[in-house]
């Protein structure tokens, strides 16, 4: 077995289903009384709900099922004392489901080396947590370890290879019951697919396949599963192992330097995605009195909310705009709303900058997905025109325009735009517009 050190492959996925972060903006030149209530205006958007549908709660075991990598560049995160973190670590999982009302969940091992070993009592976790030698396995399946997550295994009697479906080898058809996936699983590993001989049945090629590993984790998202993937440094003593020169390296961490620890990763997933977040925040919480420092612990969000809520915003005119620009900010429930009259004398003048100040409401799954300034990153911003629906024949609109990207400034993202009406001889009318912050998902996520 050849492993390097390098990025988990669930790290291209990203949450698409995020909430829109958006401000709307009615734009006028003067009170003639063309200009609609902002209840008129906004009949046709969706709510808030409709933007955020529920999902349904799937049919599941009521089991959480860790499956722990079982290669030789694991047993470096062990010792016999059980101290280090990932052995901590190990001994929390069994725990885990007890903070959140779900103490009835039953807790299952399976080992994942060349395939995927059979269920084992949550004990075994307590014997990994402080056994280096248990971690002597040549390959690492992750991806048959993922496709397992959506059928249970027929029995813990015996070995079973993982295969399209699931089952064993030889396996006959599975029962109701075995066919139900369990409510929770982790797969804790250092993050790197490698085998031998490649996996034919999971589409991998031999060595570091991590887009097998992707295509697994895609198959999951599209199918309406939660999930996200922790990534945790940790102390090591031992041997990493490279897929590029074909040789153990030794490796040991400094006690005092937590930036010389080596990740691992869990990978939690679940096809219930409410029940998901209540597990992994519980984790999150249980896992931090274990680690050093506060940047310890990273998580790569792919289902749940960026976001709790809209964000507020703000309106800032230089002195030199006011004369012809005047924002007011409306009271009410968000999302906010400015009203915004300018000069029809900007035809001439030309357009007045102004800056629009977002506070975001990033949740707490987002917050450990990188820093604030990493985050406003992650965002692509768009104007939209909702009101008229049509452009009416013989009017004309005042313009927002973003000119420059945003910038972050503490705990506000700040963006550049210009406001004003183009040349013309059309009557100046009313315009209104809904300021989207989505994120963008060509955008790298923060290591």
């Amino acid at each position: 077995m050849l492993k390097p050190q390098g990025n988990h492959p669930a790290k291209r996925f990203r949450n698409t289903s995020a909430v829109l972060v958006f401000v709307y903006v009615l734009v006028f030149a003067g009170c003639d009384g063309n200009c609609p209530a902002w209840n008129q205006a906004l009949k046709n958007e969706a709510s808030p709900s409709d933007r955020n549908p529920t999902t349904t709660q799937a049919q599941t075991a009521n089991e959480l099922v860790v499956y722990l990598d079982t290669s030789g560049s694991m047993a470096g995160y062990l010792s016999r004392d059980g101290q280090t973190i990932v052995g901590k670590a190990l001994r929390e999982l069994r725990y885990a489901t007890g903070t959140f009302g779900n103490s009835d969940v039953k807790v299952l091992v399976r080992h994942v080396g060349s395939d995927v070993g059979p269920l084992l009592p949550d004990m075994d976790l307590t014997t990994a947590s402080q056994d280096p030698s248990l971690f002597r396995a040549g390959e690492t399946n992750l991806a048959g370890a993922i496709s397992n997550f959506r059928v249970r295994p027929q029995s813990s009697g015996q070995h079973t290879k993982s295969n399209p479906t699931g089952q064993g080898d030889g396996a006959g058809p599975q029962t109701e019951e075995e066919s139900t996936p369990a409510r929770f699983h982790i797969l804790v590993t250092d993050g790197v697919q490698s085998t031998r001989r490649g996996d034919t049945v999971h589409e991998c090629t031999a060595g570091s396949d991590q887009f097998c590993v992707r295509q697994k984790i895609g198959e999951l998202l599209r199918q309406g599963w939660g999930g996200c993937v922790l990534g945790i440094r940790a102390d090591f003593h031992g041997r990493v192992y490279s897929e590029v020169s074909a040789a153990s390296i030794p490796y040991e961490s400094t006690e005092d330097d937590p930036s010389s620890f080596r990740p691992f990763y869990l990978y939690v997933f679940s096809p219930d995605p409410a029940a998901l977040d209540s597990l992994v925040s519980s984790l999150k919480q249980r896992l931090r009195p274990l680690l050093p420092g506060t940047e310890s612990i990273r998580e790569l969000n792919l289902s749940f909310p960026y976001f709790n809520g809209f964000a507020d915003f703000e309106v800032s005119l230089p002195k030199d705009s006011t004369s012809v620009v005047k924002a007011k900010k409306e009271t009410g429930e968000p999302p906010s709303r400015f009203t915004i009259h300018v000069s029809v004398d900007t035809e001439k003048s030309g357009p007045k900058p102004f800056s629009i100040h977002a506070k975001i409401p990033w949740s707490g799954h987002a917050l450990d997905t990188g820093a604030k300034s990493e985050l406003a990153k992650l965002l692509t911003w768009k104007l939209v025109p909702i009101y008229p629906a049509i452009d009416v024949s013989g009017e004309r609109y005042p313009e927002i325009k973003i000119t420059d990207s945003p910038s972050v400034e503490t705990d506000e993202v700040i963006l550049k735009a210009t406001i004003g009406f183009p040349p013309g001889t059309a009557k100046p009318s009313c315009r209104v517009y809904r300021l989207e912050g989505r994120l963008n998902l060509n955008q790298a996520t923060p290591e």
